[in-house]
């Protein structure tokens, strides 16, 4: 993927022994000339001077020779260039003996199959061998096959795997910076993370804070918060995202177990779950592609997907146009015991964020009881303005759309802190700003002229 205009460097072809690859640094220790979906070269820095490409190899090397290797690049009878899970993966993930229950985490063994959390484990095994649906159909202008990682430069740094830049052009930053561009926003949840971390620890509580994050993409937010010790829950229904997503899980050993074996899922710190969420628990729902360029841009709303295209066209269905199950968070609740009549009282849901493309408010509806409950300290929304009125303002249809979705957060005891860009909830509402109701706060967001805007509520 050419990140950068210009010739660049391709550390794999030239120096294929120090190859970066997804879920590891390490030598390949059967083919040299492998050169995998899982293996990282770095074709698209453009290096300038002798000192930068001195530094980088030596760096490369160093790493190679001092990380464990997770994935091996074996050889098969039937493919010899096809990867496979090393023996070193199958150890780390599926002996039941060796991997104990984490007493930090919340999770607890579910009574409902709708809520058991995604096997990632088995999606990789899959994807390496091609049977990922989406996989098949990749092109040479849609590379589905190949993935990219990095150390982010955030505070806490962690592994990453991205797309490459012709699948997915709104995170190419992450490659090449080691940042999300939704830069407020993830200042905003560092900050939470870390005062939740030391408010629970003063208070003697032993769990570890949890995040929600429904619309997980590739799961930088999800990643973040584990790298500040949170438990994560995400929701995330596109398998290629998912796919990017456990290649992150395994390489930073946030996922090691697999739901399919013998022993509780709380050993793992992050909870993986391939669907997606709204107010009715069960239901089959198909999704809709907006932006060929952003495989975060599909939505389970029809209406949604073709109000964002406009005039060019109607959205395509994703997955084969087969449906996909959706739950609510309110069942995640009752399964996990979180709701105020079901004990496990002394569990803090510092973030819950939701980004979903459309389906913000049926995911709200479909998480009263716990909002009720105030368990959830901190709530980030997506806000966009999809439909514009004649004179280009919002649409009268957005603003009673975002005054139900802003009635159920004030009528739980949530208050406005902060608002934004799409980078993220920057601006601090001032203390002497009072909303009387969910329409004066829907009029005063529209003022801010956001075509995609973030707002931040906390408990009041």
């Amino acid at each position: 993927s050419k990140m950068r205009r210009g010739r660049g460097l391709d550390l794999g072809k030239y120096f294929p022994k120090y190859c970066m690859r997804a879920l590891s640094i390490s030598l390949p220790r059967h083919n040299k000339d492998v050169h995998s979906n899982y293996c990282h070269q770095i074709n698209s820095i453009r290096f300038r001077g002798l000192i930068k490409y001195a530094v980088i190899l030596g760096i490369t090397f160093t790493l190679g020779r001092r990380s464990k290797s997770i994935l091996d690049y074996n050889t098969t009878p039937d493919d010899p260039k096809s990867p496979t899970l090393s023996s070193s993966l199958m150890d780390l993930t599926d002996s039941s003996s060796s991997v104990q229950n984490d007493k930090r985490n919340s999770f607890q063994p579910t009574n409902d199959p709708r809520l058991e959390p995604f096997d990632c484990l088995e999606l990789l095994d899959s994807y390496r061998k091609k049977e990922v649906s989406q996989l098949k159909d990749h092109t040479d202008e849609f590379p589905y096959h190949k993935s990219y990682v990095r150390l982010t430069s955030t505070q806490i740094p962690f592994y990453v795997s991205t797309h490459d830049a012709k699948v997915d052009k709104m995170r190419v930053d992450l490659f090449k910076k080691g940042d999300y561009y939704e830069t407020g926003l993830r200042s905003s949840m560092q900050t939470i993370l870390k005062e939740e971390s030391a408010r629970l620890k003063a208070a003697g509580q032993q769990k570890r804070p949890i995040m929600l994050d429904v619309g997980g993409n590739i799961g930088f937010f999800s990643l973040l918060s584990a790298a500040h010790g949170a438990e994560v829950f995400v929701f995330e229904p596109n398998v290629v995202n998912m796919a990017r997503f456990c290649e992150s899980l395994v390489l930073n050993q946030w996922v090691v177990s697999s739901p399919s074996s013998n022993f509780n899922s709380g050993a793992n710190q992050v909870h993986p779950f391939l669907k997606g969420v709204s107010n009715e628990h069960g239901i089959q729902q198909k999704m809709y592609k907006v932006y060929e360029g952003n495989p975060g841009s599909f939505s389970f709303s029809r209406e949604f997907a073709d109000a964002a295209l406009g005039s060019s066209g109607q959205a395509k269905e994703l997955e084969g146009g087969k449906s996909l199950q959706l739950v609510t968070l309110d069942a995640l609740a009752r399964d996990q015991k979180w709701l105020l009549d079901e004990g496990n009282r002394d569990v803090s849901i510092a973030i819950l964020k939701i980004d979903v493309e459309g389906l913000e408010l049926k995911v709200l509806q479909g998480a009263k009881e716990l909002l009720k409950t105030q368990k959830v300290r901190n709530v980030f929304l997506e806000v966009k303005s999809d439909q514009k009125d004649l004179e280009g303002g919002v649409s009268s249809s957005n603003l009673l759309y975002w005054e139900d979705m802003f009635s159920i957060l004030l009528d739980s005891g949530y208050e406005l802190y902060k608002f934004g860009n799409h980078l993220g909830p920057t601006d601090l509402v001032s203390t002497q700003t009072q909303f009387k109701n969910a329409k004066e706060l829907a009029s005063e967001i529209a003022k801010k002229e956001f075509d995609n805007g973030n707002v931040w509520f906390r408990l009041s």
